[in-house]
């Protein structure tokens, strides 16, 4: 998947960015939005909230992963499966 730039941009330019535009971002741009600011060595509260949602979106992906494997099918395709 591509990375919107427009969207790291946007998440990096302050932290209102940040919250407004994090929900938005995938795991991809969360993690290149990660590496920019912590080579900046500057923003502590905004690689924090940077860590903090990537950490969220990769539980997000192995729980989905986990359910698939154990339910033989998504629950998001099958709401009865829960």
């Amino acid at each position: 998947m591509a990375i919107r730039r427009f969207y790291i941009g946007q998440a990096l330019a302050s932290f209102t960015g940040l919250n407004k535009t994090l929900g938005e971002l995938t795991e991809e741009e969360v993690l290149a939005c990660l590496k920019l600011e912590a080579g900046t060595l500057r923003r502590s509260s905004v690689i924090d909230r940077l860590i903090s949602r990537a950490g969220r979106l990769r539980e997000i992906r192995y729980t989905r992963q986990l359910k698939e494997k154990f339910h033989g099918t998504s629950t998001l395709k099958d709401p009865q499966r829960r």
